[in-house]
């Protein structure tokens, strides 16, 4: 009996040992899940900000080129000496071999210790010299590739690729993580809605565009019936209400060619969005009879003195921002944007937010300046295409009244703004050709 007791005893504590480094290895497991899981997703979170930042840096840099005003020149070179920081923390959170990113590492250092040097000779108010801007051409070049190299290595991973498998922690030089940046290395690196400018001017959330009365469900039918005859509408039914950025009654509406939903506000009865598309037609307009038909459509919902500021085609469709021109100037704030399908030859969208939060009648005072010595302010490197009279949202509140250069330097065109009083650089804009069409930013 007692050799019994000791054998159930003994294959009691065997129990216990085995239940103990059961519950042990499960912890171990979890925890090394939990453990893979955070590096992976600290691998991601930087190989896509790193990816962020040496796009931002091709673009300040093409910016950089073109800027000439001090404010605005330290603003954007603090913008490209801050992306080096991040760029270099990123790649420092990434498992890669320093030998395999060694000139990529030596480029971000070279562009973040000329960088601070030119903010040393801008806050001590000295000028760009001609060498400075070619040591600038050919570092835009270099971050122009290595932006190049490394969209493309990111476009041909799998969406649903995962880091740790591709490392070899034994052997990092072995991994194939690390191969996809040895092309990266290879690269020549020496030792960023199809929008327009200001299409987003809102300037505070004050609603200033709207009449001063509400109107009620009946009148806004009415309006709508009023608004869209030359339409020539069939049927109108109410679809509800909604209490957004503004409350607005909401309408389905049918034309003769087309299905629209037509939101108008409550207050002052404007017609505020429209979205729908084309049940028929076989037009296909050109760009100018597109933007004329834009200009006709803004024009009888009751959108005074608009005109083209702004276009972008992708295939049949022509988005056409408007922007009332009184007197010469060009009043960017109160933008009303239309989206034109050519080959129906109908307005298929409008969208009037900007205009009625900021449309309201101005005084302006005359320019102190001209537009020669605006220009004269410009960067050398800049070619004039065109120039304006403009009034802009301020990039913090308010607006400003500005001459506008459209300008180029190589294939890049920018939208710069100098302020008509100060003759400060007070914006620059550089338009980023996509496959889908322009952005401006």
């Amino acid at each position: 009996m007692k050799n019994k007791g000791l054998i159930i005893g003994l294959w009691i504590t065997v129990g216990i040992t085995f239940l103990a480094t059961l519950a042990a290895l499960v912890v171990f497991i979890v925890t090394t899940n939990t453990y893979q899981t955070q590096l992976e997703n600290l691998y991601k979170r930087s190989f896509y900000e790193l990816s962020s930042n040496i796009n931002d840096l091709e673009v300040d840099m093409s910016k950089l080129v073109a800027v000439n005003d001090t404010t605005t020149k330290r603003e954007v070179l603090t913008n490209i000496y801050n992306s080096c920081t991040m760029a270099n923390n990123n790649i420092s959170n990434l498992p890669i071999s320093n030998n395999k990113i060694e000139k990529v590492n030596a480029f971000i250092n070279t562009l973040g210790g000329y960088t601070y040097s030119l903010l040393t000779k801008v806050n001590d108010n000295v000028d760009f010299s001609d060498y400075d801007y070619e040591k600038i051409e050919e570092l835009h070049t270099a971050s122009l590739n290595l932006k190049a190299e490394y969209n493309s290595y990111i476009s041909t991973l799998k969406f649903d690729y995962n880091i740790i498998n591709d490392v070899d922690f034994s052997s990092g030089d072995n991994s194939s993580f690390n191969a996809g940046f040895v092309n990266l290395e290879n690269s020549k690196v020496p030792t960023l809605i199809y929008d327009g400018p200001f299409s987003d001017s809102v300037l505070n959330k004050e609603v200033k565009g709207l009449p001063n009365y509400e109107v009620s469900k009946e009148d806004a039918e009415q309006i709508v019936k009023e608004k869209l005859a030359f339409l020539e509408v069939k049927n109108i039914s109410l679809a509800g209400e909604s209490d957004g950025e503004f409350y607005t009654y909401n309408f389905n509406v049918e034309t003769q060619n087309s299905k629209l939903f037509v939101q108008v506000t409550k207050q002052g009865g404007v017609l505020l969005d429209i979205t729908g598309y084309g049940t028929g037609g076989t037009e296909n307009l050109s760009s100018n009879q597109a933007i004329t038909l834009a200009e006709t459509f803004a024009t009888n919902l009751g959108y005074e003195n608009m005109h083209q500021v702004w276009y972008a085609e992708n295939k049949n469709i022509m988005y056409v921002n408007l922007a009332p021109i009184v007197q010469g100037v060009i009043y960017y704030p109160d933008l009303v944007k239309v989206k034109v399908d050519k080959t129906m030859g109908q307005v298929i969208a409008l969208e009037g937010k900007n205009y009625c939060y900021n449309h309201v009648e101005r005084s302006l005072n005359s320019p102190k300046i001209s537009f020669d010595d605006a220009q004269s302010k410009l960067s050398k490197a800049l070619s004039v295409k065109e120039r304006n009279l403009t009034l802009i949202p301020n990039k913090f509140v308010g607006e400003t009244l500005t001459y506008e250069f459209i300008c180029t330097w190589k294939d890049y065109t920018y939208y710069v703004y100098i302020d008509v009083e100060t003759g400060e650089e007070v914006n620059i804009l550089r338009i980023i050709k996509t496959t889908s069409g322009d952005l401006i930013i």
